[in-house]
């Protein structure tokens, strides 16, 4: 342009900053309004008719306020929680505001909201999406009578009514830092200290005296597992009882508590001091009780560990009844002692000394004490008369109606010890008449008609002279009739009369009634009569009927699938239950059952009775890994957590099985054809001229199996065999791959009379180093080829004839011990010569051989060898041979035998115990 006369530059020119300020010494504000909604941290502050009177300093993006403020309404809430409604604050503010990071900071804010007074000190700051919190609110020794002010809404209407005296301080901090993006939550810590207190509700005749609390909370990341609470001290009088008491409690998976407490309180007194207008309370409470310790739960034990507590009770005169309930616990007296001294909860005692409590017509009268949940011991004289339809009108039970008459007369003294064949003695008697039972949750399956009528008896508290009589048990479930009745006398020598007659739907059953970890579906259909003694003769047993069972489905949280039993038919015949065509299924494997079974009754109703019996079962395919203890397989309904173990046994059975399979899966063998008698007895199975097909001969077996414990099993079994592939076996048969590695280079045929035994471990393969045994190993008709011992022989003595030599119709006798194979002194002929071996080869392929090479013709005259050394890199020199020790001792095969030996004593403990 033409005005420019100099030369334009490149370069901007920065603009200065300027600084403005503005300070006022008398600035005020009325009648305004101010609102703080911060949705992420739930956090909402309304200020209503908000007056400002003083100093107002607005500096380089710093905003100074010092003044007084009158505000009419202040709302606040805090996760949707309302704490303050419409209630005034008034006092003095002194406190900036960085607008550059908005930042707050409290100075010194006194202040009264409702006429309770407090202290703001701290600061605020949110430079980003993070809040930084480190506040302190305060109040010291203010009167009691300006706390209702600030109870929140919900207690607002109670409040107004409540009148407090008494000096109380209270400290609030919250420090630290609030973000969602990064789950960062500040610490809360709370202290509160009430002196000389006084509560009252509407002016009643019993007023609460001389309240001190001194109390300490902690919630670390407002996480209420972080939860810590520590009450030092709370005592108050009410009447002429006072009442003290101290705790400590930590939230968390691991609850931790700690505390004590004495106190005897008019509880209708207590209920006219404190408003509680829930329900109408009478009688005089005298507790006394200490605690302490943990709640340890794990999956398998919801209550592995408890606190140790020690509390007495005593309610006398007592009174219960809820506003809205038409009916009330007229009368109630008890004597309660309770303790437990070690957090093992079956060492519990529950000891009602007294209880006598009546509503309406129904009533519970006597005593109740048991000392633990080992042996039961129990001192009982109780009696009780309800009518359940009445409960509805004293408490209101959700979610189930119950209908009927229940009488209860109890008489026993003593313990409960099967082994010892021990019972209380007892004269007990429990009745249902007109009973009824509907979930709301299963409005179609109603439990009605139930009638129960249960006597039990025994004068000397012993197996000999218990009487069980179930006279009878009958219900209506969905519409279908069933109904069983029993007499059961002398559990030492037991004398038995049940019928039952009636249809039975599993998966109703188990919706009303279920278990944890099992689910059960199918139907039972029952008419049946058995009658006999343990000490008749057989044929004195008066038994007849049936059982019929379909689509029988039970799952279990052991076994990641569902066992099937798709139909089976149960014939009582005298003293036999007989079943006919029963198919079960798991996972693929379908079996069909047939046999006959006896003292089936006191096996079902008696611990250590043993079923005896005989079973025949036929099926197609049979996976022994599918019935492992722990599968490792999981389904999306049932996860377990992947763990191997052995097949277990039953222990108290006693059966012959006579088994056909035309496939039998076991890890990496597969038998064809298997065809064999089986005999099952305490936990141990016998396999007893056992036949089957493995690759492509036919092997003969007799053996036993024997678990021991979920994880380890022993076995001990000979087996034969004529004329097998050795390349299929070692190529198919893990086992004996590790046992005759040598088989790899050897072709042809070969025939075994072999004897094993040793230890199973948790995968169900042998545990090498514990495999003892021995037996014939003969080649039919072999030819060696590549067979790096013989070869190496042939070189050092260049002969020939060593290289892929034939054999035919030689036999090793062997032994195997302590991981080591001995070979027996054996003489054979290969192509003229006359060779003699002996030694032995450890399971993982070390050499100590012994050869002597018979040269042509008669090999009178021969050539020493010794061989030593590992399979892939052993020496061959000429020499005699030294037999060595090769045994192997290593530390981990030490700490197995001596895991072994530990078993072992703790198995006899056991036996000695028992």
């Amino acid at each position: 342009n033409n005005f420019d006369i100099v030369k334009p530059s490149d370069e901007v020119e920065k603009e200065e900053e300027s600084s403005v300020g503005l300070a006022l010494n008398n600035f005020k504000i009325a009648n305004s309004n101010f609102l703080y909604d911060d949705q992420s941290s739930k956090t909402y502050l309304k200020l209503d008719q908000f007056d400002y009177d003083g100093l107002i300093d607005f500096t380089e993006n710093q905003l100074t306020l010092n003044a007084k403020t009158d505000i009419k309404n202040v709302n606040f809430s805090f996760d949707e929680q309302k704490y303050v409604k419409n209630l005034p604050l008034k006092g003095k503010i002194n406190s900036k505001i960085d607008l550059n990071n908005l930042s707050f900071y409290f100075t010194e804010n006194n202040l009264e909201l409702g006429q309770f007074p407090f202290s703001l000190k701290g600061s605020l700051l949110m430079p980003n999406e993070s809040k930084v919190f480190d506040l302190t609110i305060s109040s010291e020794k203010n009167d009691l009578q300006y706390i209702p002010a600030i109870i929140p809404e919900a207690y607002q209407e109670w409040a107004k009514d409540v009148e407090l005296k008494g000096s109380s301080t209270i400290l609030f901090t919250m420090k630290g830092v609030m973000n969602s993006m990064t789950n960062q939550n500040p610490d809360i810590h709370i202290d509160a200290k009430i002196d000389d207190g006084w509560m009252n509700y509407k002016k009643s005749s019993s007023p609460i005296k001389n309240i001190n609390l001194v109390s300490t909370v902690d919630l670390q990341a407002l996480d209420p597992d972080k939860m810590r609470v520590k009450m030092d001290n709370l005592d108050f009088k009410l009447l002429d009882g006072t009442t003290k008491t101290n705790f400590t409690y930590w939230a968390g998976k691991t609850m931790f508590s700690e505390g004590i407490i004495e106190s005897s309180i008019d509880l209708e007194a207590l209920k006219n001091a404190t408003g509680f207008n829930q329900f109408d309370a009478k009688g005089i409470l005298d507790m006394e009780g200490s605690w302490k310790g943990s709640i340890v739960q794990n999956a398998k034990n919801p209550l592995k560990k408890i606190p140790t507590f020690y509390l007495k009770a005593n309610l006398e005169n007592g009174y219960f009844k809820m506003n809205e309930m038409p009916a009330a616990l007229d009368h109630i007296n008890l004597d309660l002692t309770m303790k437990n001294t070690d957090g093992n909860i079956k060492n519990t005692s529950v000891l009602v000394h007294k209880i006598d409590a009546k509503a309406m017509d129904n009533y519970m009268i006597g005593r109740l004490e048991l000392k633990n949940l080992n042996n039961f011991p129990i001192n009982a004289d109780f009696g009780a008369k309800i009518h359940l339809e009445d409960i509805y009108k004293i408490y209101p039970i959700k979610n189930i109606d119950m209908r009927g008459d229940l009488l209860v007369k109890m008489k026993a003294n003593g313990t409960y010890e099967p082994k010892r064949k021990k019972v209380p003695v007892s004269n007990s008697v429990v009745i249902l008449k007109n009973g009824y039972i509907k979930l709301h949750e299963y409005p179609n399956l109603p439990l009605e008609n139930i009638t129960v009528e249960t006597h039990i008896k025994s004068g000397r508290g012993s197996f000999n002279d218990l009487s069980i009589d179930v006279l009878p048990i009958k219900f209506t479930l969905a519409g279908k009739p069933f109904m069983v009745n029993a007499n059961l006398k002398n559990l030492n020598n037991l004398d038995y009369r049940i019928h039952s007659k009636g249809e039975l739907n599993l998966a109703n059953i188990y919706k009303l009634f279920p278990i944890e970890g099992l689910d059960v579906d199918g139907l039972i259909e029952t008419n049946f009569g058995v009658k006999g003694n343990n000490g008749a003769p057989l044929e004195s047993f008066q038994n007849k009927g049936f059982v019929k069972i379909q689509n029988i489905k039970i799952n279990t949280k052991f076994f990641p699938s569902k066992f099937v039993i798709k139909q089976g038919d149960f014939r009582f015949e005298g003293s036999h239950l007989t079943f006919k065509d029963v198919k079960a299924r798991y996972k693929k494997n379908v079996f069909v059952f047939d046999g006959d079974v006896s003292n089936y009754i006191n096996y079902a109703l008696k611990d250590n009775e043993m079923l005896k019996g005989t079973i025949n079962f036929k099926t197609n395919r049979v996976n022994i890994d599918d019935f492992m203890a722990f599968n490792t397989e999981s389904t999306a309904t049932n996860s377990i957590a992947a763990e191997e173990g052995v097949v277990l046994l039953p222990e108290n059975v006693e059966l012959s099985i006579k088994g056909q399979a035309k496939e039998v899966l076991f890890k990496d063998i597969t038998l064809q054809n298997f065809e064999g008698d089986l005999g099952l007895k305490q936990g141990n199975l016998e396999l007893q001229n056992t036949k089957f097909n493995l690759i492509g001969s036919e092997f003969t077996m007799n053996g036993n199996y024997v678990p021991t414990n979920a994880k380890k099993a022993k076995f001990n079994f000979t087996v034969k065999a004529n004329n097998f592939d050795i390349q299929r076996a070692y190529h198919e048969i893990t086992l004996f791959r590790e046992l005759a590695s040598a088989a790899e280079k050897a072709h042809g045929k070969v025939s075994m009379d072999y004897q094993l035994e040793g230890d199973l471990g948790a995968d169900m393969f042998p545990k090498l180093k514990t495999i003892k045994g021995g037996g014939d190993f003969t080649l039919e008709e072999i030819k060696f080829l590549g067979f790096k011992v013989f070869n190496s022989v042939a070189e050092k003595t260049s002969t020939d004839a060593l290289h892929d030599a034939n054999v035919k119709k030689v036999t090793f006798k062997t032994k195997i011990e302590n991981n080591v194979i001995t070979i027996n002194r054996t003489k054979f002929k290969i192509a003229g010569f006359r060779p003699r071996i002996e030694g032995q080869v450890t399971l993982d392929g070390y050499m100590n051989l012994g050869m002597r090479l018979g040269l042509p013709p008669f090999g009178i005259i021969g050539i020493p060898i010794k061989i030593t050394g590992p399979a892939d890199t052993f020496e061959v020199e000429v020499g005699k041979y030294h037999k060595e020790d090769l045994n192997e001792t290593d530390d981990e095969f030490g700490e197995y035998q001596k895991s072994l030996e530990e078993e072992k004593a703790k198995q006899e403990a056991a036996q000695v115990k028992q």
